[in-house]
């Protein structure tokens, strides 16, 4: 078994996650290699481009154990070995997994349903983790994206009932 990254200390990846992150437990984080793992296959999933920063390049990866925590715990077993085998296999291993796990209609059932599951827990943990943007502004700021919510009219509108 390996040796969680960071075993009692705060969250190396990044000090705005750990300011809204209650503390996680040190067997609910990535190690190094898992987290390596997590940035190839982030980066096949989404490589970028001239407009928008790969999925390595994001930062993205560091709001994966503020996810971990919430998971099941079988989903977050699975994941975990999926990420420890895109440490280690060349990458067009990992983009041979992502293309077979999103080409479920060209199988059968039983196998159909195991790849659309497949499918959905490898983009469903990367773009989830790309496009939050959370602690890093990386994506948000290329795309214009600036939401905020402006507390004084929420208060207003509940106390005048107008939305």
């Amino acid at each position: 078994m390996s040796t969680p990254a960071h075993e009692g200390a705060a969250n190396p990846l990044s000090p705005a996650i750990d300011a809204i992150t209650p503390e996680v437990p040190a067997f609910r984080r990535l190690t190094p290699k898992q987290l390596r793992g997590l940035l190839r296959l982030g980066d096949v999933v989404i490589p970028g481009d001239e407009d928008l920063p790969s999925f390595s390049g994001s930062g993205a990866a560091d709001g994966i154990d503020r996810m971990l925590p919430y998971m099941y715990e079988s989903d977050r077993s699975s994941l975990l070995l999926l990420l420890d085998a895109c440490a280690r296999l060349p990458r067009p291993a990992i983009r041979g997994i992502v293309a077979l796990a999103a080409s479920a209609a060209r199988y059968p059932e039983p196998v159909a349903g195991v790849l659309r599951m497949a499918n959905t827990g490898i983009k469903g943990v990367v773009q989830s983790l790309y496009w939050s943007d959370i602690g890093t502004g990386r994506v948000h700021t290329r795309i214009g994206y600036d939401a905020h919510i402006d507390e004084a009219a929420y208060e207003r509108s509940l106390r005048e009932g107008t939305p």
